[in-house]
């Protein structure tokens, strides 16, 4: 004899019409748009809709087991047709148009424990990587306890307005009231029209390294890090194993280390790949990547100009900055030419996030010349301002000059001792163009 069974289902893409009020004994089902004719009536039992197993079967592709001895019913999804059209529709639903949204977006999706949500916003190449385990996680991430209360998105580093990077801390409680952390790296990027999470490093152990293990040909195998128990979870002890896969870089950037930047006392925070670990304390595992840190960059924000070549830390205070793109002009001083435009070139103004046309706040100034043109303006070819002094050079790389302009906060504009007192930090550093 076959048995019909009527199974509860939540937050599926179905409508239903009644035919004779809210709890008709008669139910018009609708899958995809399409009427679906059942031999069993579909019915509404205190706000829950039960469906016969043929809909299971036939309409959502999943396989439906009664073990009528031992009183279990399983259900198997091997379709992902309904699947995909839900995260279809959540990609349509989250399209961040800014960097921040994407991230917020994940890490909503992880306290909400949804695999689905934080999918929606991943690249197509992160997509692969994490489809496999999300689809065995039945797209249920993390635990029900401990469980995420917060998160604190604080933006690190950036390159051109082309790629950010965002440090997330996730509070997590359970009924004790008892709270832990945990800190994960979000690279966001954009893809097409809209921003996406393009790379996630979850950070599993962070100290200082207090040992080196060389191999045969004297190249670093492996590192022993140790630290104190973080508030952001994790070991607090590690055996790191470094593999050609590994990836090294200086605190927040795309800085490339090799393995010498590995050595006793510094300072990382590792990521471990998703391979398996040997869990005999301390844990012995593989590094996805590895950041170095020095202690100034571990409370600052990196700015990366990779067109021209340096880097600028700023304090945290200015995540969210702006950069402006504008010009600075140079006027000849030669005698037959005096007056006239000599050079132009590219004047950036750092901007704090909390200037407005109402008020206000001191920008940093940023003048980039090539290193012809800081070798006229030191021959007196031309000048850049009224002022009696020039330029300060506040670096140079092989291809060009960065200074500060001279008489830069003359008005004393709000946040200008925050401005002074940045530059005298010597916050730039020169790097390669196009690295």
């Amino acid at each position: 004899m076959k048995h019909k069974i009527a199974l509860v289902l939540a937050a599926l893409f179905l409508t239903s019409a009644l035919a004779a009020g809210a709890y008709s004994t008669k139910l018009k089902l609708f899958f995809n748009g399409n009427q679906v004719e059942t031999e069993l009536s579909p019915r509404i039992v205190d706000e829950h809709l039960y469906l016969p197993v043929e809909i299971l079967e036939e309409q959502l592709g999943l396989t439906v087991h009664w073990d009528k001895e031992q009183g279990t019913v399983e259900v198997d999804g091997t379709d992902g047709t309904v699947l995909t059209a839900q995260i279809q529709r959540l990609e349509e639903f989250f399209v961040p148009e800014e960097p921040r949204a994407a991230v917020e977006t994940w890490a909503e999706g992880v306290k909400r424990r949804n695999g689905a949500w934080q999918y929606a916003v991943m690249a197509s190449a992160l997509k692969k990587e994490a489809y496999e385990e999300f689809a065995a996680l039945n797209w249920s991430t993390g635990t029900s306890s401990p469980w995420v209360e917060s998160y604190l998105v604080t933006e690190s580093f950036r390159t051109d307005g082309e790629k950010y990077r965002y440090t997330v801390e996730f509070k997590y409680t359970d009924a004790t009231g008892n709270a832990t952390y945990a800190k994960t790296y979000v690279t966001v990027e954009r893809e097409g029209q809209k921003w996406v999470v393009s790379a996630l490093e979850t950070v599993e152990v962070n100290g200082k390294i207090t040992e080196v293990t060389l191999d045969a040909e004297n190249k670093v195998k492996a590192v022993f890090v140790a630290g104190e128990k973080s508030l952001f979870g994790g070991y607090d002890q590690a055996n790191v194993l470094i593999t050609p896969k590994t990836r090294i870089y200086q605190g927040f950037t795309d800085q490339v280390l090799t393995t010498a930047a590995l050595s006793k006392g510094v300072a990382v925070e590792v990521a471990f790949t998703a391979d398996p670990r040997l869990m005999i304390y301390p844990v012995t595992a593989e590094a996805k990547s590895i950041r170095v840190f020095t202690p100034e960059e571990t409370a600052k924000i990196v700015y990366a100009n990779t067109a021209y070549g340096f880097t600028l830390h700023l304090p945290t205070g200015w995540q969210d900055f702006q950069v402006l793109n504008e010009e600075w002009e140079g006027l000849s001083l030669g005698a037959e030419e005096e007056g006239k435009t000599a050079a132009r070139g590219l004047l950036l103004k750092i901007r704090h996030p909390e200037w407005t046309p109402e008020e206000p706040r001191q920008d940093i100034p940023i003048m980039v010349f090539t290193l012809d043109q800081w070798a006229d303006l030191q021959g007196m070819k031309f000048s850049v301002g009224a002022a009696p002094v020039g330029p300060q050079e506040l670096g140079r790389n092989e291809k060009y000059v960065f200074a500060l302009p001279a008489r830069y906060n003359y008005a004393f504009p709000v946040g200008y001792e925050e401005v002074e007192a940045i530059l005298a930090g010597n916050p730039l550093t020169p790097v390669t163009p196009g690295k």
